[in-house]
């Protein structure tokens, strides 16, 4: 029986590469390979946070229209604070 998720069986895609995607296809790869981190509200804009290989991405949904607006990537760690602040840490550390 083969596992579920193996290295072998992720997908290796450069941020450049990536960013040169069609909009779709970068929905599914995100869903597909990414790993999500983090979501956060702000301003009618719900925000989702991926890591995919060596970079980040965020999925940006409009709440009023409840469309999905935009996929910006990033590699920046500052660009990681509005999720920071945003997160519950009491919860985190109870979880720990």
């Amino acid at each position: 029986m083969l596992p579920l998720f193996t290295q072998e069986y992720a997908m290796k895609i450069e941020r450049q590469a990536y960013d040169q995607l069609p909009f779709a296809i970068k929905i599914g790869a995100l869903i597909l390979w990414g790993t999500q981190l983090s979501s956060y509200s702000e301003a009618g804009r719900f925000r989702q946070l991926y890591q995919f290989n060596d970079f980040f991405a965020e999925m940006c949904f409009d709440e009023a229209q409840q469309t999905l607006t935009c996929i910006c990537t990033f590699t920046e760690l500052n660009s990681l604070e509005p999720y920071l602040n945003s997160m519950n840490w009491q919860d985190f550390y109870a979880e720990l």
